[in-house]
């Protein structure tokens, strides 16, 4: 349906964005209406290479060499283990703001009432044909004060993020051979997420909070750069496109790709996968749904539903329309291809949603709980693969949250026997008989697979470190697991 004119965010989220926001001059609000400009400032980086830290002895200085030379990761390393750096390369990624008369003419502005944006990076080779397109994750703001506190933050302006030299992509959307054999000469575009609601906004006026004025049109934004990509972007001749989004950007996949389908050309087959987007709708350990309430608030706040699947929505009573804005409902109403990479462990969801805030060993009553939250999820999953085997899946135990936007865990988590980048590249080009394409971890305990990382350093690091990063992306141009 086209979109009509009618979060997850964390406490860590507020509190980086309140950091943002006191390092960002208010008058950011004075400079709305950005003219079209397209930032060709390249970031230069060292070449695609893995880097072992220095120890003695013959011995260690062997196995060091066998693991800069060794590429991709063996599968029977512990790579955490010795501390391994990854230092990806990166060609010239290019920041694209959306052209100020094309925003003015739809409506379609991030919540501060600048022009939507994305960065590009062109294909070469025998990828010149095909293309990426990353929605970026970054949670959801709550209510109008979270908003108007976000939208002066790189969520919800374009003018307060977005440096052409800030993105290095990693994982699958990484140029790096190595990293990402099958999909490293395509076209990516990866869109900023700047409306506070999986690309789902929906509300005509704009609304004023604090003598600031916010725009809710994340899904005006979404269909103004999918054309204008299409239109002058140069995907109009494409072959073939996955659609791939993280977190609130994976969500945000679930919701719109089949609307997307819409905005394509008829013939390019358009594929979608969902990395860490299907967030349970469950109970916290105090036996309240909090992540429902807040869900269902913003909801209400952008007006999503007019933005939403419209089987979906004619298929809920009134009172139940909110669901077909929770992925984990409205998954039953995708028609296009999609691959899920999840973690039954989502550490996102686990300090979250359930609201456990420690570690296992740190807080072994509460053991039961995680336990029991991990048995709904992969219920669900199978659920999930149930509804047509042209799907597939990757579910790991691992404690993280995306597996397929970093290097790290896209080459290194294992499930019966392959890697995410290798489940997906298999599953996309059809290297596997249909309906083979599932794969579900070991179940014996919460660290039964030895590629997962479940000591305390870890899991505190990902915690308070990887969750912000793997939203924005920001601290990537070397990422350390140790």
């Amino acid at each position: 349906m086209a979109h009509k004119m009618t979060d997850t965010r964390t406490d860590l989220d507020k509190k980086y964005d309140y950091e943002m926001l006191n390092k960002k001059p208010k008058a950011l609000h004075k400079h709305r209406f950005l003219d079209s400009d397209v930032d060709n400032n390249t970031a230069k980086g060292k070449k695609c290479q893995r880097y072992c830290l220095p120890s003695i002895g013959l011995l260690t200085i062997t196995f060091t060499l066998y693991l800069i030379l060794c590429i991709p990761r063996n599968k029977g390393i512990q790579m955490s283990a010795v501390g391994v750096i990854h230092v990806p390369t990166y060609n010239p990624v290019t920041l694209v703001r959306i052209p100020t008369e094309l925003a003015n003419k739809s409506g379609a502005f991030c919540l501060d009432g600048t022009v939507p944006s994305y960065y590009f990076r062109k294909g070469k080779g025998r990828g010149q044909r095909s293309w990426m397109l990353h929605l970026q994750g970054g949670g959801w703001c709550w209510d109008l004060p979270d908003c108007y506190n976000r939208s002066y933050s790189h969520y919800g302006s374009s003018l307060a993020q977005y440096l052409p030299t800030h993105r290095v992509l990693q994982g699958i959307l990484s140029d790096c051979p190595h990293m990402n054999p099958d999909f490293h000469d395509w076209n990516v575009a990866h869109v900023n997420y700047c409306d506070g609601a999986a690309f789902s906004g929906n509300v005509p006026n704009p609304v004023e909070h604090k003598n600031q004025t916010l725009y809710f049109r994340g899904a005006l934004v979404l269909d103004l750069v999918f054309n204008f990509l299409v239109q002058s972007g140069g995907m109009g001749d494409a072959d073939r496109i996955i659609l791939t989004g993280s977190s609130a950007g994976a969500s945000a996949v679930v919701l719109h790709i089949d609307h997307i389908k819409t905005l394509l050309p008829d013939g390019i087959p358009l594929h979608g996968l969902v990395d860490a987007g299907l967030f349970l709708d469950t109970k916290n350990m105090t036996n309240f749904n909090y992540f429902r309430m807040r869900t269902q608030n913003v909801y209400n706040i952008q007006q999503v539903w007019g933005s939403l699947n419209e089987a979906c929505v004619k298929d809920q009573p009134q009172d139940k329309r909110w669901k077909c804005f929770f992925s984990v409902y409205a998954y039953k109403y995708v028609q296009s291809p999609v691959f899920y990479m999840h973690t039954g462990y989502d550490i996102w969801q686990l300090r979250h949603i359930l609201e456990m805030l420690c570690h296992p060993t740190e807080c072994p009553e509460q053991i039961s709980f995680m336990m029991d939250f991990h048995k709904k999820f992969i219920n669900f999953a199978k659920e999930v693969q149930n509804q047509s085997k042209k799907n597939g899946m990757f579910i790991s135990s691992c404690p993280d949250h995306s597996q397929a936007y970093f290097d790290d865990p896209y080459q290194s988590y294992i499930v019966d026997g392959k890697t995410p980048q290798q489940a997906f590249g298999d599953w996309y080009f059809e290297r596997i008989p249909e309906g083979s394409s599932f794969y579900f971890d070991c179940e014996d305990s919460y660290d039964c697979n030895p590629t997962c990382d479940w000591s305390l350093e870890f899991y505190k690091n990902i915690t308070y470190h990887h969750l912000r990063s793997v939203e924005s992306n920001e601290t990537c141009s070397v990422t350390s697991r140790l």
